[in-house]
């Protein structure tokens, strides 16, 4: 989690190329950018895309060209208040993962949202806890390892804190302030499990090669 603009997209990505050379299952919700985009950005880290798509390892479900399919059927003949909440939908994002979720693999199995951020923009707190916790059943369900990115400071921040307290694990990245030619900030890992974490944190820098960090941690 962290603003926009800090990397978590260009973090995830290395995160799903890691995954994918070690043979995992991954199934990939494209959510802020079209599935174009991404498989370019997956490309730029050496994956042969196209490839592990043929094998069955890797599924993209492009929500943003679907929203945006959705948006133009809707958009004639649709109140502008009602658009939002019919184009991104919660539940149409378990009816996409559904087959992922009970195909049975031999290899680990990643799903990952890049993100969850627009479903959460309307909804009340206690929506937010009843989504996140079905995603905890599926996960569970699909035997699986689910990643999702937010994007703070444009949800209510009851909606960032149910998010981030139900999580197993909470990474926060805050990009570098004042620095217009590089870009980076510092990575906290908040939480892993129910386990305490030390406070401390990570420099990091978005470079074409990847997001490089420090050594030394920071206090």
């Amino acid at each position: 989690m962290g603003p926009i603009g800090s990397g978590k997209s260009a973090l995830v990505r290395e995160l799903v190329a890691n995954f994918l050379r070690q043979g995992c299952q991954l199934l990939y919700y494209c959510i802020d950018d079209p599935a174009d985009v991404v498989r370019l950005g997956l490309e730029d880290h050496h994956i042969a895309v196209t490839k592990i798509e043929e094998e069955g390892r890797l599924e993209f479900v492009d929500m943003f060209s679907l929203g945006a399919q959705k948006l133009a059927e809707s958009l004639p003949k649709m109140d502008p208040g009602d658009i939002l909440e019919e184009t991104l939908r919660f539940q149409d994002l378990l009816a996409y993962g559904r087959s992922f979720a009970m195909k049975p693999t031999v290899g680990p199995k990643v799903i990952v949202m890049d993100s969850i951020t627009p479903f959460f923009l309307l909804a009340e707190a206690r929506r937010v806890y009843q989504y996140v916790q079905v995603m905890r059943f599926a996960t569970q369900i699909a035997r699986a390892v689910t990643i999702s990115v937010l994007h703070t400071e444009v949800v209510d921040v009851n909606v960032e804190n149910a998010t981030a307290n139900l999580a197993d694990g909470v990474i926060e990245m805050r990009k570098r302030q004042g620095e217009v030619l590089l870009k980076g900030g510092t990575l906290k890992v908040l939480r892993i499990g129910r386990n305490p974490t030390p406070s401390r944190g990570y420099f990091y820098q978005i470079t074409q090669q990847g997001i490089v960090f420090s050594n030394t941690p920071m206090f």
